[in-house]
């Protein structure tokens, strides 16, 4: 069950989407994460800020961001020398 503040969203994206032509399945939406997920990312490339807005917004609220991964890099070892002197003076 889809929360209220999610449900208001996804009937501004319904209207939204209706005026440049799309036509949303909100019971689909709800229900097949797929269709929501190729709904929303056709939506997303639109020319109005307000429905590209609400879109991030709603891919938010359903998981369909993803947090960026990063590429861990292991450290390198340090190779300690015994007796190896690190620093001069001079």
């Amino acid at each position: 069950m889809l929360d209220a503040a999610t449900m208001a969203l996804l009937a501004k994206v319904k209207m939204l989407a209706k005026k440049i032509g799309i036509n949303v399945d909100l019971v689909r939406m709800s229900n097949e994460k797929s269709y929501a997920e190729t709904t929303l990312n056709e939506l997303s490339n639109a020319d109005d800020p307000e429905l590209v807005l609400i879109v991030i917004q709603l891919m938010n609220q359903l998981g369909l961001i993803g947090v960026p991964t990063r590429e861990v890099k292991p450290e390198p070892e340090p190779q300690q020398e015994a007796g190896r002197y690190v620093g001069s003076l001079r």
